[in-house]
């Protein structure tokens, strides 16, 4: 389906929302993620986004960096003009909310991740779920920012900053860890597979981990 390109905002260093006009028929799970081809560059792979926006919001937003220097295919996404199309794919993904509204969640970010939740997020905001949430977000100061994209006034979550030059340990997300809880890792490949891996040698059941990790990246 078709997205037609409107605007983007900087909204950390280097870190850019990009909006989207929604499409007829276009559905997706709060936590999924889509992949985007560029009609500007039709001959470029199509680059996959977790979707920043809610299904019930008018139009269709992501995040993300503006490396330096940057691939062919974020020069041409910095170079849309407003009017100009994307294909989008059928959104997927399994880094969504459990059915059972009184799971306790914990989510874990490293920087520009934490796109992976905001959806969910606003989806608890607006449906006033049950869910203990404990986010934990390990970053870097210049994507502090990021923080005013987090929905206010969700009673049960718990958000807890571990900055840059600390490092977010197992042990820490283990002392947030309930017998029902479900995890959730969302950051670089090699963050999320070495957490992972930690936590279920700690005895955290594969079932209850979720991983989204975003490609290509060494740091976020």
């Amino acid at each position: 389906m078709q997205v037609t390109y409107i605007d983007r905002v900087e909204r950390a260093p280097d870190v850019w929302e990009f909006f989207w006009s929604s499409a007829p028929g276009l559905e997706y799970v709060p936590g999924q993620y889509a992949h985007f081809r560029l009609s500007t560059q039709p001959l470029e792979r199509a680059r996959a986004f977790s979707l920043t926006s809610h299904p019930q919001d008018p139009d269709v937003r992501f995040i993300t960096r503006l490396p330096q220097p940057a691939s062919t295919y974020k020069t041409s996404l910095f170079a849309l003009q407003p009017g100009d199309t994307a294909e989008l794919d059928e959104p997927m993904g399994d880094c969504i909310l459990p059915r059972n509204p009184t799971v306790p969640l914990v989510f874990v970010a490293q920087g520009i991740a934490l796109a992976s939740y905001l959806a969910m997020l606003a989806e608890c905001r607006s449906r006033s779920l049950a869910h203990e949430i404990t986010l934990l977000w390990a970053r870097r100061s210049e994507v502090n920012r990021l923080e005013n994209l987090i929905p206010g006034e969700i009673t049960l979550l718990n958000r807890i900053d571990v900055q840059y030059p600390e490092r977010l340990s197992v042990a820490r997300i283990l002392d947030h860890v309930q017998p029902a809880s479900m995890l959730y890792l969302s950051g670089s490949q090699q963050f999320v597979e070495s957490l992972g891996a930690q936590l279920e040698a700690a005895g955290i059941p594969r079932i209850r981990i979720i991983y989204d990790y975003y490609d290509g990246y060494t740091s976020l």
